[in-house]
């Protein structure tokens, strides 16, 4: 993990002498074209890094996966948004004890708006999540999963997973639907995010006394080591563009 976290802050450190990066999560993103623009590179920040930079950018230009279409954020759905928790899904039931019924992902999380079709590297992994963002699972009974989906609905909309639909109505969760059947037909639900979200992100407080089940692995770790495993078995990426959120 060490590793990765220098990594992390490289890749970071090598645009902090031209923008500032604030990790604001309720929030759409304004990208500014700078081409042409001239900035002055931090001699101290480049003097740091210098030693690690040839060795991260063989690191990030690593391909893991042929990425079979372009993907965009957009709310209330997104086929970005679906595969995204749709990986947290998969990798939250492939390595607890216990189920997993489904999956978030706050929608200013994701950090750039489109991941190109054709072949993926793992420094778009970090553009599209360069936080340390664990991914946790909650342990969450029938009106704090209302809690959520409400807070999520009034936002117009985060990525969720599959196993999971509802409709927003008057910024209100409504028809909400696990695994096909009605919000309430189990006492307590698993649901996997980011643990800024369980850590109270987002108005969320009402999830922080909530005992956390910690993946220990920041959630992009946990996005390059999924697509690596579908690589070494020979599998293609997917994208599931079903309509989840009415």
């Amino acid at each position: 993990m060490f590793k990765n976290v220098i990594y992390a802050f490289v890749f970071v450190a090598l645009f902090a002498s031209c923008k500032t990066y604030n990790h604001i999560q309720q929030t759409d993103v304004v990208y500014e074209n700078t081409e042409g623009k001239n900035y002055t590179e931090d001699a101290s920040i480049s003097e740091f890094i210098g030693p690690y930079r040839d060795e991260m950018n063989i690191e990030m230009g690593v391909v893991i996966g042929e990425m079979p279409e372009t993907l965009r954020k957009s709310r209330p759905n997104s086929n970005m948004g679906n595969w995204f928790s749709d990986v947290l899904l998969s990798e939250a039931q492939r390595t607890s004890a216990r189920a997993v019924d489904f999956a978030i992902q706050n929608y200013g999380g994701l950090r750039i708006p489109t991941v190109a079709k054709g072949p993926l590297k793992v420094g778009t992994i970090y553009e599209l999540m360069p936080f340390d963002n664990l991914l946790v699972i909650l342990d969450l009974n029938v009106n704090q999963v209302q809690m959520l989906l409400d807070k999520i609905a009034d936002g117009g909309g985060w990525p969720i997973s599959r196993n999971i639909t509802f409709t927003i109505q008057n910024k209100k969760a409504t028809n909400i639907k696990i695994k096909g059947e009605a919000l309430g037909t189990k006492k307590m639900y698993r649901v996997a995010m980011p643990d800024y979200i369980a850590n109270g992100g987002d108005n969320c407080d009402f999830l922080k006394p909530l005992p956390q089940d910690n993946s220990g692995k920041f959630i992009r770790e946990v996005v390059i080591e999924h697509l690596r495993l579908l690589a070494e078995a020979n599998k293609p990426i997917t994208v599931d563009n079903s309509k989840r959120i009415n």
